[in-house]
């Protein structure tokens, strides 16, 4: 974490601890000065949040630490709190974690991804010196998702804390975390958005309040106003409050995101009591035989797939690191993002909101293709622990109009216990918690399981782990072979790894698990793919995994503990030439040219093929001063064959409508195949 001066330090630290404009509740962040060990207090050191222990696994280490990490830290409670309510909410915290305030227990949490709300109020004792004690354990536990998959599994709190004061009546935050504010629409149109807001209520008895509801549209202007009497009971209560915008303005993707700020004002006995807004935004979609389709328009899916974690940081990212990693996802021309193996911060969500991103997000229930990793345990506990996930996912995440399917399972295995029926119940418990998005299954085999959900994506890695490339054309065949299959709402999803520093002459497939990934194979692969599926129909999208490498300590996928499947290495310093693939073809908005295979900067032959991935239609080329014409682009994709170098060194160079690329590529004299 950068230093800053006093001063400056000083200011961010009073602006954290502003209390919100027109709201009786205050929130306080407690990210700073917390102090961290592991087997020790001894040994502790000071971190502030967010906070990951596992730099030895982004080393690929095998033996990674896996178990508990300790957080304490003393809270000033003020005196003046009393009588109010008092609540402490952890936005992430991987995997299991305990809490206790002054030795006394407060609660558990059992979960890597969503957030976790505790009730602290009868447990301080308001004397300044009120001490937090924070267990985190990221250990494997069967009980618990996930249990398989190649990813890292970071411990610590890697989000932010928060501290809450709350009127003994309020709009409830202890909802699976939730903000308490559901927008359920019952009918959208381009002629009328109807529904009703539903606004859950806590208070200590029966109480009598007035409910004021505030609608702004896009443009800042206001749409609706409502004012509503409620008697509470004691506990929570749900409240329904209808409404109706006619003339909307949809949310419609990247095309125009436009977003509603919905403000509930909850006044009891002529006092304000609490005050809460969200955002959300108003689109009809669905899928047919002929795709996916937004607000009644085709908008078929070009997606990747996004691990949350950065180089060094892991899960504990900034504000800035989200923005930038949805910024490369447009960058590339994607309209849509699947977030693997749980939910993503409400920061990620706000910015999709915004740039109009489609999302598709996880409920970490994942298998393994490793005989060593179990994703599916048929006890109570396990079965539980994820129907209590999907409530979180699903409530936390609501009123996001970027999220359009719920994904229930990714790659899940069906040998031994099968989890196709507790497949099925999830179906049905999302579909009665949110019926107006789809769910969604990320499949690896054939089978039940793939009849289940409302949407099916193939995973698929002909040329990677099995086969070659042009047996992605085979199995199109075949799909559309059978009428059962071809019956499925489905999708592809493909992966193949690719290092940037792994070069090579000969075009071969690599063996997957070996550490020999040259990039030129993964670039050929997605070549392959994108023709054989970007005019298929029979599907209503595709899906890259993933956008950036991550780290991973299965040694049958990655190389230095980084799974280098992604486009962008895992730094986000480097984008690979597949991403250059994909931005020719999927972003017509952002004028580029880009000259592949250019750190393959020593080759052996004099002869050699130029390529070049561009938007735009035509380039020029240039091979040391000479000028040799131009070329149309065809798909993306401009090609020299036959193009004669010297030994030595060589600069190439192209061009169109003022945008340049440079490359040299060098022939050692003694590689020169005319020698």
């Amino acid at each position: 974490m950068k230093r800053f001066a006093l001063r400056t330090l000083l200011l961010a630290l009073a602006a954290l601890l502003t209390i919100s404009a027109a709201s009786a509740r205050e929130t306080y962040t407690l990210n700073r000065d917390w102090k961290f060990f592991t087997y020790s207090e001894n040994f502790a050191s000071i971190v502030n949040l967010p906070h990951q222990w596992n730099s030895d696994a982004l080393s690929g280490k095998l033996d990674y630490y896996r178990g508990t990490g300790n957080y304490l830290r003393y809270v000033d409670f003020k005196p003046e709190w009393r009588g109010k309510r008092i609540f402490i909410r952890f936005a992430g915290a991987n995997q299991v974690t305990d809490v206790l305030l002054n030795g006394r227990y407060v609660g558990r949490h059992e979960g890597g991804s969503s957030a976790f709300t505790f009730e602290l109020t009868d447990l301080v004792n308001f004397n300044g010196r009120d001490l937090l004690w924070v267990i985190v354990n990221n250990t494997s536990d069967s009980e618990v998702m996930p249990t398989a998959g190649n990813e890292v599994s970071y411990g610590g709190i890697f989000r932010e804390v928060t501290i809450i004061i709350e009127e003994p009546t309020h709009i409830a935050i202890d909802h699976y975390s939730s903000n308490g504010i559901y927008v359920h629409t019952r009918e959208v149109t381009d002629k009328v958005v109807s529904g009703e807001v539903e606004i859950r209520i806590s208070a200590p008895t029966t109480v009598s309040a007035s409910l004021a509801l505030r609608v702004v549209g896009p443009d800042g202007e206001e749409v609706l106003t409502s004012t509503q009497r409620v008697r509470t009971a004691k506990g929570t209560t749900a409240t329904f409050i209808p409404f109706e915008i006619e003339s909307p303005r949809l949310w419609r993707g990247l095309d125009d995101p436009a977003l509603y700020t919905f403000s509930a004002t909850l006044s009891s006995a002529g006092e304000h009591k609490d005050e809460v807004g969200v955002t959300t935004g108003f689109r009809y979609y669905e899928v047919t035989p002929e795709g996916f389709t937004l607000n009644g328009r085709a908008y078929p899916i070009r997606g990747v797939l996004l691990r949350r974690d950065r180089a060094l940081s892991g899960l504990a990212t900034t504000e800035r690191e989200v923005y930038e990693d949805v910024l490369f996802a447009r960058e590339m021309g994607a309209n849509a993002i699947r977030v693997v193996g749980g939910s993503h911060s409400q920061t990620f969500y706000r910015i999709c909101n915004n740039l109009g991103m489609l999302v598709v997000n996880d409920l970490p229930l994942t298998g393994s293709t490793t005989r060593n990793g179990k994703g599916f345990f048929n006890t109570e506990a396990f079965r539980n622990n994820g129907i209590e996930q999907l409530h979180e996912m699903i409530y936390q995440n609501y009123n996001h109009p970027s999220i359009v399917a719920w994904n229930l399972f990714s790659e899940l295995e069906v040998t031994g216990e099968s989890p196709v029926d507790y497949v099925r119940s999830l179906h049905s418990l999302a579909k009665r918690l949110d019926p107006t998005r789809l769910t969604c299954g990320w499949s690896n085999q054939d089978g039940d399981i793939n009849f289940i959900t409302d949407l099916i994506v193939w995973s698929h890695s002909f040329g990677w782990m099995e086969g070659l490339p042009s047996d992605i054309v085979v199995w199109q065949e075949q799909l559309h072979s059978v009428p059962e299959w071809r019956s499925l709402h489905s999708a592809v999803s493909y992966k193949c790894g690719g290092n940037i520093f792994h070069q090579s002459d000969l075009l071969e497939k690599p063996l997957f698990s070996s550490n020999w990934h040259p990039e030129r194979w993964q670039t050929y692969f997605h070549e392959t793919y994108l023709k054989a599926l970007g005019g298929d129909t029979l599907f209503w999208g595709v899906w890259v995994d993933s956008l950036f490498d991550y780290a991973s300590v299965d040694t049958h996928r990655s190389a230095g503990g980084v799974c280098d499947m992604g486009l962008v290495s895992f730094n986000r310093q480097v984008r690979k030439d597949a991403f250059y693939l994909y931005k020719s073809q999927w972003n017509d908005g952002d004028d580029f040219l880009h000259i592949a295979e250019r750190r393959w900067g020593r080759r052996v032959d004099t002869l050699q093929t130029v390529k070049i991935y561009t938007n735009l239609p035509e380039v020029e080329l240039t091979v040391n001063g000479t000028f040799l014409g131009s070329k149309e682009s065809v798909e993306g994709v401009v090609v020299w064959e036959d193009v004669e170098l010297n030994k030595g060194s060589n600069t190439i160079e192209a061009s169109s409508r003022g945008i340049t690329d440079v490359v040299n590529i060098e022939i050692p004299h003694s590689y020169a195949n005319n020698l």
